[in-house]
């Protein structure tokens, strides 16, 4: 799928030459980088098929890009909701099923030419062909299940031409974007070409190539595959997806086709979807806004060599960026050379790709090469007068022009601003661990900071593969502060007799990936209490929340020994690392009774705890949109990617609702600010709100 948010939709064309006997079709559209397959491409193909299909001169087609480096995506997902209000919505679905089977049963072979991505509706169109020749560098997929949807271009039924059912569901069920050799071993590409040769291959394989042969494979086989899956389908989406292809093996690919159609249209409108197509487009639009004019930082330095630092710096040689780290000791650059060899052998592709990548990292316990990088990264502990002291020994070493930021989660950045001689290149970037995994990073302006550093390393960000939100630099900045409030609701639902299995479970229910209880278990309770309580609460909910009773309840709980689980006893047992059970002990540790509070009440509260502290974020401008609090709450602490962010949760569910439920939970405990109840008595949303400049900097 693909995003014009905000722009026009732009006509797009299909060019045809000919090389030899084969008819050559161009996609490409020349206003655009990227093909985006919408309803004049497939007028266009259908105008381009006729005329093939009327040409006896014509002996085989291949289909490619105009674009070096990019086939194509799918729809644009803005559009999709006026498909769906269509009342023509099926015809046009049909038309499009109907292509697609002609294409499928033409006597002349189509190969399709792949370089770069071919995503959602493009790779419909190369599954459709006999044939699909792709450079080392595409890649392949039907990612649709990943926004709420299905394939609506025939894809459900076309991939079980190319692939066994089984691989067919990994592929639409996990969302899942293979690499060419990835592809080609499962039968997903024919061959490799690389992008110098790639149409000419493709046009000597449709000269050899005949009618693609079906995959063997038996009807019981491919129903047992779908029964399999059934049963731990976890969304609508999936759902209906079985049903689809379940339709197409039991009935044949004209009962599927209708199937598909039927299900991409109920479910365009359906909450799920909606939630991952705003989350799909303000995330889209987050990268957008992070693109910096800025020369790319080819030399990085980051020093401190612990969990953090490491791995900004293997995910900084993993994205082909040379990275000096700097370390007090031996032994923990060592680590951090271990963990990068870890993390490369993930991500490179090969030995001797990792090989080469693995010559760009450097370690250091003095400052070797700190005179030639452009950007530092500090990753030391997170006390504050280890970090001033280390800014002021950075500012030493690097040149005039160097980017410095700060990773912390929660000391104010300004508050460390002086030990540098140009504060204004100076702010902070929260990444997330593992870093090399956790997408997101906030980045921090305090009120010196210049609005070219902000760019600068919203530049850095986006090179290591980051999505990154701008926040202010208040107590907590924005995940921190919001992921804190969630913690600590989780104890005192405890301190009020909540069960912790109810706890847990209606985390679960409402979609939380774990429960706060299990949260602070891999966290470790220490560190609850240091950054969440210390650090965050304290200072920010301490007047409308009982943050003295959490802190005790922590102390208690790890004097008596229950610490997380690296230390094999938390909220949870643990058995050789692995959780074994909520831990028995902690009740009698507190010496709270349980009491019934049913389920609904346990989740709202969490819901509403986290959502809550996101709107006062927004009122006192932490934010610079609902949208970035959406994303930031996604991508780095673990609120429901089905419920789109807490922002479009409330506009979804209706904000009357929200106030109303916050006000009978608690209007001190769960206060909805300010913002909202204009809102609901508007009829307004927090997504038409407008956005800010970036705090401290009138970026």
């Amino acid at each position: 799928m693909a995003s014009s948010k905000g722009s026009t939709r732009i006509v797009q064309t299909i060019a045809r030459e000919t090389r030899g006997s084969t008819a050559l079709l161009i996609l490409d559209n020349p206003a655009s980088s990227l093909n985006v397959i919408d309803e004049r491409v497939l007028a266009d193909l259908r105008t381009r098929f006729d005329e093939i299909a009327g040409d006896p001169s014509i002996t085989a087609v291949v289909l490619a890009s105009g674009k070096r480096g990019s086939f194509g995506a799918g729809a644009d997902v803005s559009w999709l909701p006026e498909l769906a209000g269509r009342d023509d919505a099926e015809r046009f679905l049909a038309s499009v099923h109907g292509l697609m089977q002609e294409i499928v049963q033409s006597p002349l072979p189509w190969v399709t030419a792949v370089d770069g991505p071919a995503l959602g509706g493009a790779l419909e169109l190369a599954l459709a062909g006999d044939g699909i020749v792709a450079t080392p560098s595409a890649r392949l997929g039907l990612p649709e299940i990943t926004l709420g949807l299905i394939p609506g271009g025939g894809g459900t039924q076309l991939i079980g031409r190319w692939v066994p059912t089984g691989s067919a569901l990994d592929l639409l069920l996990g969302g899942t974007v293979l690499t060419a050799e990835q592809a080609l071993a499962i039968g997903l590409v024919t061959e490799i070409a690389e992008p110098d040769g790639l149409v000419d291959a493709a046009v000597a394989l449709a000269g050899t190539l005949g009618r693609k042969a079906p995959v063997e494979q038996s009807h019981e086989d491919r129903l047992a595959e779908i029964e399999a899956r059934t049963a731990s389908a976890p969304t609508l989406a999936a759902r209906r997806l079985l049903e689809v292809v379940s339709a197409g093996v039991e009935h044949g690919p004209e009962a599927g086709y209708a199937a598909e159609r039927s299900a991409f249209l109920e479910l365009i409108p359906s909450d799920e979807a909606a939630a991952r197509i705003h989350l799909f487009t303000a995330e889209s639009e987050v990268k957008r806004r992070s693109r910096s004019s800025a020369s790319p930082v080819e030399r990085l330095g980051v020093v401190g060599g612990g969990q953090m630092g490491s791995g900004i710096a293997a995910t900084a040689v993993s994205r082909g960026i040379k990275a000096v780290v700097r370390d007090v000791t031996e032994d923990q650059l060592a680590k951090a050379g271990d963990y990068l060899d870890r993390v490369l052998a993930r991500s490179a592709g090969g030995e001797a790709e990792a090989a080469e990548r693995r010559a760009d990292w450097a370690g250091t316990t003095e400052w070797d090469g700190f005179d030639r990088v452009s950007a530092v990264i500090e990753a030391v502990f997170e006390l504050p007068e280890l970090k001033l002291e280390t800014l002021g020994q950075i500012a030493e070493r690097v040149g005039p022009d160097t980017l410095v930021a700060t990773n912390t989660s929660a000391i104010p950045v300004g508050s460390l601003a002086g030990a540098l001689k140009q504060p204004g290149q100076f702010m902070g970037m929260h990444f997330f661990s593992p870093v090399d995994r956790m997408p997101l990073v906030e980045l921090v302006p305090h009120s010196a900071t210049e609005a070219a550093t902000v760019e600068r390393a919203g530049g850095l960000a986006r090179q290591l593969g980051k999505v990154p939100i701008v926040v202010a630099d208040l107590p907590g900045f924005f995940t921190s502060r919001v992921y804190a409030r969630w913690l600590i609701e989780g104890i005192l639902l405890l301190l009020d007799g909540a069960a912790p299995a109810t706890i847990e479970a209606a985390a679960k229910s409402a979609g939380f990936p774990v429960g706060p209880l299990q949260a602070s278990d891999e966290a470790t309770l220490d560190l609850v209490l240091k950054a969440s309580v210390t650090q965050v609460a304290e200072k920010v909910m301490a007047t409308r929340l009982d943050i003295a009773a959490v802190r005790s309840a922590l102390e208690r709980l790890i004097a008596a020994g229950v610490e997380g689980r690296r230390q094999g006893s938390g909220f949870y047992s643990y058995e050789g690392g692995k959780r074994a059970g909520l831990n028995p002990a902690v009740g009698a540790v507190l010496g709270v009774d349980e009491r019934e509070l049913d389920e609904r009440t346990v989740r709202d509260r969490l819901l509403l705890a986290f959502a809550s502290e996101c709107f006062l974020c927004w009122d006192d401008g932490t934010l610079c949109h609902p949208d970035d609090g959406d994303v930031g709450s996604v991508l780095g602490i673990g609120f429901p990617r089905a419920l789109g962010g807490p922002f479009h949760w409330a506009d979804r569910t209706g904000l009357a609702w929200v106030a109303e439920r916050s006000d009978e939970l608690g209007p001190i405990a769960f206060p909805v600010g300010t913002t909202l109840p204009r809102l609901a008595a508007s009829g307004g949303r927090f997504a038409d709100e407008p956005r800010r400049a970036a705090p401290g900097t009138g970026a």
